[in-house]
Parts: structure tokens; sequence; C-alpha cells
């Protein structure tokens, strides 16, 4: 994981389950990501071709500039990526995994910038894995992002892990108080793996994603 953002969210999806496969979808508490909570965001499974937004968070409306509901996320990526995203959506939901993703957008004006984004699974609460907890940000702080449209967008590198497996990271040490409490340790994935070389862009432009404004997550 290189971004803080995608970093912040593992650790608080991972604590939320306290060793379950996923936590609750009620168990998602906005107040308590709020400073990530413009870059998440929250899908539905609908079938194996359809994981449209349920939410998504302004910092997102912002990178696009767009807005967008019911969106389905699969229809973002180039034909060539594809198969690897539904196979990476279906770990998730079918197999409580983690899917991390980096990906390069591309604007019509040949602008690039990579971006890395995680899915998460969520559970209802008679535990089936139908929503999926994401955050997609920007690895790369270009000026120019937010001002010139994404209309093309291709997978760089992927990877499905097993949060059981993944090595564990310790807390920073803390300064000593009053009443210190000893951190528990939480786990950080191993860096995705190559999975093939950047894909030529799709033949035509078009828009991907179509963000909501000012959606909060508590009201789903």
């Amino acid at each position: 994981m290189k971004h803080k953002t995608i970093q912040s969210l593992f650790d608080y999806w991972n604590t939320k389950r306290d060793g379950r496969p996923a936590p609750m979808r009620s168990e998602i508490q906005p107040g308590e990501i709020r400073n990530i909570l413009p870059y998440v965001f929250i899908l539905e499974r609908e079938n194996d071709a359809s994981f449209r937004f349920r939410l998504a968070g302004t910092g997102l409306c912002s990178i696009y500039g767009m807005e967008f509901r019911n969106h389905n996320l699969l229809s973002m990526w180039q034909e060539d990526c594809l198969g690897s995203i539904k196979q990476a959506l279906d770990e998730v939901t079918r197999n409580a995994s983690v899917s991390l993703v980096e990906y390069t957008a591309s604007t019509a004006q040949q602008r690039e910038a990579t971006f890395e984004m995680i899915l998460l699974p969520l559970a209802q609460d008679n535990g089936v894995i139908t929503r999926v907890l994401g955050a997609a940000v920007p690895v790369d702080e270009f000026p120019w992002i937010g001002d010139h449209l994404f209309a093309r967008q291709w997978i760089d590198r992927l990877q499905v892990l097993d949060p059981e497996r993944m090595p564990k990271r310790e807390r920073a040490a803390e300064p000593a108080r009053r009443n210190p409490q000893r951190a528990r340790p939480l786990v950080l994935p191993v860096h995705v793996s190559s999975l093939a070389s950047r894909r030529a862009p799709l033949r035509s432009e078009r828009s991907y994603l179509r963000l909501v404004k000012n959606a909060l997550l508590s009201s789903e």
C-alpha cells in the first residue's frame, strides 16, 4: 500500500472485522473515518457483471469532475482489464479477500496520473457479503488533477490478498501518557505484484465515473 489513505481504510476495516471474514455494513461509521471519507465509496453487487456505486466521496467527485450514482464500476476499465477487475471483485464478495489495484488514468489531452484503489468486503446482518467498501486516491499529486476529465484508465498492478495471511504491522510507539494503552498490532498486505505492462488506451474516449457529491455513508 503506497498511499496513507488506502492504509488508513484498511486498518479501520481490519479493526472493525475483529477476526471475522468481514465487518457489517452497519458498523461502518462516517465520523470515525472523516479524514479519508472524501475518497471512500461503497459498491453493491447486483450480479457478476454489475457492481454499482451506492455512495462516493466528494474528493472523488472533484478528481473526476463529475457526479454519479448507480454507475457500474466495471464500466470504467478498458476491455482487456475487465476480466481482471471482475475476478478481483468476485474474490472480495465471495471469499472475503482484499484487492489492491494500481491503475493509470488518462485525460483526452494525454495527461496521465497513477491511482491506488482498495476493495474490501462488507457483510449484511445475515453475514452475506453483497457490499464492497473501497477507496481510490491519486498517488501522483499533479496540480491539473480535477481540472481535466479522465477519459480512460487501465490496470497496472493488481493483487488479491487473504487478510489472515498478511504480515503484521505494529503501530508506532506513542509518547507516554497518564493512562497509556497498549496498541493492537494491525496487518499490512504485501506490495502488489506486476500484472502486465501498461495497457494501450481504448479507441473511443468516454467518461467512466459519475460521482455522488456530498454523499454520506450514513445516508445509504
